[in-house]
C-alpha cells in the first residue's frame, strides 16, 4: 500500500467527523449499515447494465460513489487506502483532466471526462468496499456469472430464432447466404453484437472463478453447472459475430490455461489425481471447442474473416479509421485532443476520408492516445503492468507463503487477470470498452482483485506490530 502524508492527512479529517457522528450513526438502522447500501447499489449498477440505458447506468454508478464518501465520513475506521497501480490510474486521471481543459473543445471534452470521474472514482469506491468485504466476493462472482449466463441463453436463442439485424453488421460480398451469421446481440443498450460480446468476454471469467472455488472445495456438482454455463456463454460469444471478442476469449482461455496450470504445478506439484482431472478438463474442453467449430462452418468464415484485412469491408473500415487517427495523435502527442467521443467527432472530421465517419478510434490503447495523450496511456499501462506484475507474483508464490491465506485468493486474482487478457486483446480492434456495461464490470473485477493485496498488507501490519511488542 502506498503511504502518504496526504492520505494520512485525509484519513485523519475523515476520522474526526466518524468520531463526532458516532451516536448518530449508533442509533441509526441505515447510517449503520452503509456498507449494505454500498453492496446493493454496486449490485443494482450490475443488475440495470443489463437492460439501462447509459445515463441510468452512470446514475447507479454514481449512487455507489455518494454512499462510500458518506461511509468516509460516518463509519468508524473507514479508511482510503491505495497501491501502487491505484496511483497509476489516479495519474491517468489527473493527465485527463489536464487534457480536458487544454482541448479546443472544452465543453465536449468535459461531457467526456465526467464520465471517467464516475468509472474512476467507481473502481476505489469499489475497491474500499472490498477491502473490508472480502466474505462478498463470492457473491459477487455468482451475480457476474448468473448475469452473463441470462444474457449467453437470450444470444443463443437470438441466434436460433434468427434475430433481424438492425444494421448492417457483416460483410457479405465474399459470404455465402447460408454461411452468414445471424449475429445476436442480447438486451444490453445500444443493441449491438460487438458490445454483447465484450460485455461477455469481460465476465466470463467470473464463471471461471466460481467454477475453480466449487472445485477447490469439492463441491463437483456446482463445478459441473458453473462449467455448463461457461460454455454456454463462449458459445454467445461466437453467436454475436464479434471478431474482436472471438480474440478475447481466446486470450482468456489460453491465460486461464497458463495461469492454472501454474498453480497446479506450485502448490499441487504431488496431487496426481488433480493433475489428471486437470488432464481430462482441458481435453474435454478442446473436443467440444473443435465440435463446435466443425459443426459450425458460419463461425469459421467469420473468424478467418479476420486475417483477410482489406477484402473485408469492416476491417478495411478500421484501417482506414485508424491511419486517421494516427495523424491526430500526431498532431496531439502530449496531452491529446481532449476526452469523450463527442470531442472525437467533432475533430475527427479534419482528418477522415470521405465515407468513412466514425465514433471512435475503434482501439483502445489508441483512443486514450488520441483523446489524452501519450503519458496519459503510459500511465494507463503502468497500471495494468504493476497490477499483472504483483498479481502474478502472488500467484506463482506457493501457498505456504506466511502471507498467503489460501487457494481462494490465487483465484480472485486470476479472475482479475483474465478479464484483463480478455478486455484488452478485444479492446486492441474496438471501443466497446468505454460503455459503460464493460466499464463497470471490469472495475468491479479488478476491484475484487486488488483487494486481495489488502488483506496481505494488513497481514505484514500486524506481523510488525507483533514483532515490535515482542522486542519490546
Amino acid at each position: 500500500m502506498i503511504k502518504s502524508s496526504f492520505l494520512n492527512l485525509f484519513n485523519g479529517f475523515c476520522g474526526f467527523f466518524q468520531e463526532k457522528c458516532a451516536p448518530l450513526v449508533k442509533n441509526s438502522c441505515i447510517l449503520s449499515h452503509i456498507d449494505s447500501w454500498v453492496m446493493i447499489f454496486i449490485s443494482l449498477t450490475l443488475i440495470g447494465s443489463m437492460f439501462l440505458d447509459s445515463e441510468k447506468i452512470g446514475l447507479l454508478g454514481i449512487c455507489v460513489v455518494a454512499l462510500t464518501i458518506l461511509k468516509m465520513f460516518i463509519k468508524e475506521d473507514a479508511k482510503v487506502r491505495i497501491s501502487l497501480w491505484d496511483g497509476a490510474i489516479a495519474v491517468y486521471f489527473v493527465i485527463c483532466l489536464m487534457s480536458t481543459f487544454n482541448s479546443e473543445l472544452i465543453s465536449e471534452s468535459i461531457h467526456g471526462f465526467l464520465k471517467t470521474v464516475i468509472y474512476i472514482f467507481y473502481y476505489f469506491c469499489a475497491l474500499n468496499y472490498f477491502q473490508t468485504n472480502q466474505n462478498k466476493i463470492r457473491y459477487f462472482f455468482l451475480l457476474i456469472s448468473v448475469l452473463c449466463s441470462i444474457q449467453g441463453i437470450i444470444a443463443i436463442w437470438q441466434n436460433l430464432c434468427g434475430v433481424e439485424e438492425i444494421s448492417t453488421w457483416q460483410d457479405t460480398n465474399y459470404v455465402n447466404p447460408e454461411d452468414v451469421i445471424s449475429r445476436a446481440y442480447g438486451t444490453l443498450k445500444p443493441y449491438n453484437p460487438n458490445l454483447l460480446g465484450g460485455y461477455l468476454v469481460a465476465g466470463i471469467s467470473s464463471i471461471i472463478a466460481s467454477a475453480m472455488l466449487a472445485f477447490s472445495t469439492k463441491n463437483y456438482k456446482t463445478f459441473a453447472v458453473f462449467t455448463v454455463l461457461f460454455f454456454v456463454c463462449a458459445a454467445a460469444i461466437f453467436f454475436t459475430g464479434s471478431r474482436g471478442a472471438y480474440l478475447g476469449l481466446g486470450a482468456v482461455i489460453f491465460c486461464f490455461v497458463l495461469l492454472f496450470s501454474q498453480i497446479i504445478h506450485t502448490d499441487f506439484n504431488a496431487a496426481a489425481k488433480i493433475k489428471k482431472y486437470w488432464g481430462i478438463l482441458l481435453a474435454s474442453a478442446a473436443g467440444i471447442f473443435a465440435l463446435v467449430l466443425i459443426s459450425t462452418p458460419q463461425i469459421v468464415k467469420r473468424l478467418m474473416s479476420i486475417f483477410i484485412l482489406r477484402q473485408d469491408s469492416s476491417t478495411s473500415f478500421r484501417m482506414n479509421v485508424y491511419g486517421s487517427s494516427w495523424q491526430m495523435f500526431l498532431d496531439h502527442p502530449w496531452l491529446g485532443i481532449g476526452v469523450g467521443n463527442r470531442t472525437f467527432r467533432e475533430i475527427y472530421g479534419y482528418y477522415m476520408l470521405t465515407g468513412y465517419d466514425a465514433l471512435s478510434c475503434y482501439s483502445v490503447p489508441l483512443e486514450i492516445a488520441v483523446e489524452s495523450g501519450i503519458f496519459a496511456l503510459l500511465a494507463f499501462l503502468a497500471f495494468i503492468f504493476l497490477f499483472l506484475y504483483k498479481s502474478l507474483k502472488f500467484i506463482c508464490a506457493p501457498l505456504a507463503d506466511a502471507l498467503q491465506s489460501g487457494l481462494s485468493e490465487k483465484i480472485i486474482l486470476c479472475t482479475a487477470i483474465l478479464t484483463i487478457a480478455g478486455v484488452m486483446v478485444h479492446g486492441l480492434f474496438d471501443t466497446i470498452f468505454f460503455r459503460p456495461q464493460v466499464q463497470f464490470l471490469f472495475w468491479t473485477i479488478i476491484a475484487m482483485g486488488s483487494s486481495v493485496f489488502f488483506k496481505n498488507s494488513a497481514r505484514c501490519e500486524d506481523s510488525e506490530k507483533g514483532e515490535k511488542n515482542e522486542t519490546l
